[in-house]
């Protein structure tokens, strides 16, 4: 049996790159021997994800220095003493920046290896950005999650490109049934997950008896609070910290918000469609105008315009029957775009190209 090698940073923060991860690592394990080599110290016991009893995870049990003043030469060799060892059929490099140690450490040993960027090239820095742009150079492939990203990449003349979407098992969960007035978004509570603006929108909604509930730790979440409290909406806003039992919280409302700066594939996004939940989002770049069909599944507004997000919650919060028909639309379609099965032949399909 092939094998298959992912690498990462590391797998203790609850975060939608660590969990995608994860859930690759498992799907492929049928088809592969896979190993999850991660950098930063790793134990079981702490990582917030089921691992596959079959697949393998290695700590290199040390940490990624980020200056490029830090050529990290010794990671580079620890990962090139295991590809030597395992000659793996290909290595999944999990986000771009990590190409700075696979590329070197693949050097002449004719392993495919697949860079997998989870955010669009222009989110976060200039160097960032440019530094995305070169990598696909030093790479087979390079994986982005939407085709918005890929486009993007080739406008930046970056080679090999292609566009594989993210997947989830959860709707295999009892769906919401919408009938609760509770309005839910996810995420950390950080500048990209724009909770200050979903805060500011929700004290101009007009919804008599809804509920805003932020599921989501961060360094931002206290500042969040005391933005609800100066805006007088405190009693209408519940701040839960990040637990595993997201299906739980899906259940328990009846439409869905990203109020998202930026994004790659929103995860969050699928999921709720997945379990029947209507969603409102910003139409940040990139990924939710490809997720949502807008007035079909859900409703799109302008980037970071708080007032039509606004306008746009009072208008579809007033009709319980009409979310609910929007969620079962949502469901229907992300359970045939984005399940295991659909996106599984994808990869094996990359993987085992000639």
């Amino acid at each position: 049996m092939n094998k298959v090698i992912l690498v990462c940073e590391g797998l203790h923060n609850r975060a939608g790159i660590e969990r995608m991860t994860v859930d690759l690592a498992n799907l492929l394990s049928d088809e592969y021997e896979v190993m999850i080599v991660v950098i930063d110290p790793f134990s079981y016991e702490t990582c917030p994800f089921k691992i596959n009893k079959k697949v393998k995870v290695v700590s290199l049990n040390t940490s990624f220095k980020k200056s490029f003043k830090n050529f990290n030469v010794p990671i580079i060799k620890a990962l090139r003493k295991i590809f030597k060892e395992e000659r793996p059929k290909a290595v999944i490099t999990v986000a771009t920046p990590l190409v700075r140690l696979t590329a070197p450490a693949c050097f002449g040993l004719k392993i495919r290896n697949i860079a997998w960027e989870h955010f669009n090239i222009y989110a976060g820095t200039k160097m960032g950005t440019l530094f995305k742009t070169v990598a696909p150079w030093f790479v087979k492939n390079t994986v982005v999650l939407t085709k918005e990203d890929e486009k993007d990449y080739r406008v930046n003349y970056a080679p090999r490109v292609l566009t594989i979407p993210n997947f989830t098992n959860i709707g295999e969960n009892t769906p919401s049934n919408c009938e609760k007035k509770v309005v839910l978004a996810v995420g950390r509570h950080a500048p990209q997950k724009g909770f200050d603006m979903l805060i500011k929108a929700w004290a101009k909604t007009d919804a008599p008896d809804w509920k805003l509930r932020i599921v989501g730790s961060g360094d931002d979440k206290e500042k969040n609070e005391q933005l609800a409290k100066d805006l007088g909406v405190r009693d209408r806003i519940e701040f839960v910290e990040a637990h595993p039992n997201i299906v739980r919280e899906f259940q328990n409302a009846s439409c869905f918000v990203l109020s998202s700066r930026f994004e790659g594939l929103v995860l969050v996004l699928i999921e709720a469609k997945m379990m029947g939940l209507p969603c409102i989002s910003f139409n940040c770049p990139n990924s939710p105008k490809e997720v949502i069909h807008d007035g079909k599944d859900g409703w799109l507004v302008p980037k970071e315009d708080i007032d039509a997000l606004a306008k746009e919650m009072t208008l579809r919060l007033s009709d319980l029957d009409a979310l609910k028909k929007a969620g079962e639309e949502g469901r229907k379609d992300a359970s045939e775009r984005y399940s295991p099965d659909a996106v599984k032949n994808e990869w094996i399909n990359l993987i085992d190209k000639k």
